[in-house]
């Protein structure tokens, strides 16, 4: 009876056994099918399906190296650099040995710059495997960020040598050489990777990107190499459509294409493209800036204000995109209009930050851009009241005055105020000379200046396909703004400005930036409208960089008498307000650097009214010298000094034969002197 009762239970537990056996089965097959599943879709460049797989892995496997390489690599693809870094020391805690953790860990490190760390993962598995193009590349990749270059090529060219050009080891070496703005190599190389690989959509994509670099700064060869572009990026769309490093790069070529050929239609297509990558990728500042810049272009304002507002909340400190958004907003936009409300409101609050502190002088352009924005705001006016009234403005103060007046008719503050600043005007050598008229609702100033009268080209960006598309315009808007606010300097502006881009436009200009860079072969068109008027004599040209936030201006100013440039300053300038305070800090050397010099207005009895006053930088005591021609012909004293014109006695009997309207006045100790300041 034991026996028989034995027989039943043993098969029992057998069976039992065997289905346990069975199910573990099934569910290592759906592990496997899973981790196999999300390979694929991670091949497809579809992480977050790809991670779902590997996690659902995971559930049936807690231990499964596959899965957990899986979840960490597909969590760095997108982002998420905290989870990838725990599942690859996850997995190195087993597999101390596991290379491609050690290469996944160390992307995490690079991101960091803890090169310790990397060199501490990677230097022993490089003894055991030196031959290793995995672990090659990674410590390429440190050596690069580290600025080592040279020795980066020399290791992956040696081994890539050694090994018969794998194609892995060829597309590091082209990274490299693009790293170095070697480009022909760059090219050579990735254009080998491509031929053992060419099924590999970022190759060509890649392939792309060097031709563009490779010609960037020669025009022509530019526009004759966009065929191959276009080839290349076709090659890479076709291979895979949602590649975002192909679709950008199309969107470069679509803007030189059009440019070159004036095709809106082509532009349009560079819109499309753009907007596509900036709803795919809402983090990327470049792509929302790219988008408003060209929707300013076409007209989109909608989707201009939208990006530049999404773009300036990306990064905030982005002095260029700050200033391009402004100069949309003034040429584009209501005063009412909530984007330029805010930019003008950002402006007051920095003016109101930097009026008393070291900045203070370049503070002035926060206060000028925040009255070209908000106009109507009571705060600005009210600043603008006491910066007119501190500076000796009195024409603009008095006009200032007048339209508060007109709003608030009785206010007895304002009418006092008013009919002090109109008895100052009457006072004024200006008007008794007849150069300022007082009427009813307004003052007229009619002062004719003759100081000296600048240029500004566009500046050229010393990298290729700069940030910002319109940088090297703006930087040059810029110049002419904060020129413009010194009376001692004319800056050449309005429609003689546009009638001169457009003769420069025809000769030579850049088919991505648009710019027009400085050539001296093409100075005789900035005279094109002046046919008796005195000539432009001075250019001021030069380059920029800006990277990791920092502006690097190298600027010069050109003197078509001596035919060469009689200055050069380098400077650079970093963080918030860093464009108002270079700009201020070049424009202050280029008032320095030129002659203070006007022409005589009027011949009277016993003196000569000139075109020299406070503004031009002359006290009571400074002493002029009449020129004619170059000519020097003697002195003379000021006896009364004004803001923009001056009474002057000359110094020799008999002056009345010898002097006549017309003829030119200067400072002698500001004659201009050759110096470099770098």
């Amino acid at each position: 009876m034991f026996q028989n009762l034995v027989k039943p239970t043993f098969l029992i537990l057998y069976i039992t056994a065997l289905l346990v056996s069975v199910s573990f089965l099934n569910a290592e097959t759906t592990t496997l099918e899973d981790i196999t599943d999300g390979k694929r879709y991670q091949s497809e460049n579809n992480c977050r399906k790809a991670i779902q797989l590997y996690q659902s892995a995971l559930q049936k496997n807690r231990n499964s190296i596959d899965a957990k390489l899986g979840v960490a690599d597909c969590s760095f693809r997108l982002g998420a650099f905290r989870e990838s870094k725990k599942f690859y020391l996850e997995i190195l805690e087993r597999e101390p040995k596991h290379i491609p953790g050690v290469i996944g860990l160390s992307e995490i490190y690079l991101r960091d710059s803890d090169f310790a760390a990397i060199a501490k993962l990677i230097d022993p598995l490089l003894v055991e495997f030196p031959n290793h193009s995995g672990l090659r590349i990674t410590e390429a990749k440190s050596l690069q960020k580290q600025g080592k270059l040279d020795s980066a090529i020399y290791k992956i060219k040696t081994l890539a040598t050694r090994l018969d050009e794998p194609a892995d080891l060829l597309l590091m070496l082209a990274e490299l050489y693009f790293t170095k703005q070697n480009y022909n190599d760059a090219y050579n190389a990735i254009d080998s990777y491509s031929k053992k690989e060419p099924n590999d959509a970022d190759g060509f994509a890649f392939k792309a990107k060097v031709l563009l670099y490779q010609n960037y700064f020669y025009p022509n060869q530019l526009k004759a190499v966009l065929p191959l572009v276009e080839d290349a990026l076709q090659n890479s769309i076709n291979l895979d459509p949602k590649g975002e490093q192909a679709r950008f790069f199309s969107v470069y070529h679509d803007i030189i294409l059009a440019n070159q050929t004036a095709d809106k239609e082509i532009k349009k297509r560079a819109f499309r493209s753009i907007y596509e990558l900036a709803r795919e990728f809402p983090e990327n500042q470049l792509y929302h800036s790219l988008e408003a810049n060209l929707a300013w272009e076409l007209g989109e304002t909608k989707f201009a204000t939208y990006h530049y507002r999404r773009a300036l909340q990306l990064d905030d400190l982005d002095e260029i995109l700050r200033f391009e958004a402004e100069e949309y907003t003034i040429a584009s936009e209501k005063e009412e209009s909530k984007l330029r409300r805010e930019l003008g409101d950002y402006r007051r609050d920095r003016f109101y930050s930097e009026k008393h502190s070291l900045y203070h002088k370049s503070s002035l352009f926060h206060l000028k851009r925040a009255k070209d924005l908000s106009p109507q705001t009571p705060v600005i006016r009210k600043e603008l009241l006491e910066f007119y009234n501190q500076t000796g403005e009195a024409v603009k103060y008095t006009n200032l005055l007048l339209r508060l007046r007109e709003e608030d008719p009785n206010s007895f503050k304002l009418q006092n105020k008013l009919e002090f600043s109109i008895k100052n005007l009457k006072d004024s050598i200006e008007f008794r000379e007849g150069y300022i008229q007082i009427d009813p609702n307004s003052i007229q100033e009619n002062t004719v200046r003759f100081s000296p009268e600048v240029y500004v080209f566009d500046l050229e960006s010393s990298l290729a396909f700069p940030y910002h598309l319109q940088a090297g315009r703006l930087l040059a808007e810029a110049f002419r703004y904060n020129l413009k606010q010194i009376q001692s300097v004319r800056v050449v502006d309005g429609d003689e400005l546009k009638h001169i881009r457009g003769l420069l436009k025809e000769s030579n200009f850049h088919p991505f930036s648009q710019t027009l860079p400085f050539k001296i072969d093409n100075l005789h068109l900035l005279d094109s409208k002046r046919k008796n008027a005195a000539k432009v004599r001075y250019v001021v040209h030069g380059r920029y960089q800006i990277k990791d936030g920092d502006i690097r201006l190298d600027v010069s100013v050109y003197d078509r008498d001596s035919l060469r440039d009689i200055a050069t300053w380098s400077t650079n300038q970093r963080g918030r307000d860093s464009l108002p305070t270079i700009i201020h800090r070049i424009s202050e050397r280029i008032k320095d650097l030129l002659p203070k010099e006007g022409k005589i207005l009027k011949v009277k009895k016993d003196e000569v009214i000139v075109s020299l006053g406070k503004d031009d930088g002359l006290k009571k005591d400074s002493k002029l010298e009449f020129q004619r021609k170059g000519k020097s012909l003697f002195q003379g004293e000021i006896t009364e000094l004004g803001k923009s014109i001056s009474s002057v006695k000359p110094s020799i009997r008999g002056w009345e034969k010898e002097l006549a309207t017309g003829d030119d006045v200067i400072l002698p100790k500001d004659l201009r002197t050759e110096k470099t300041d770098k």
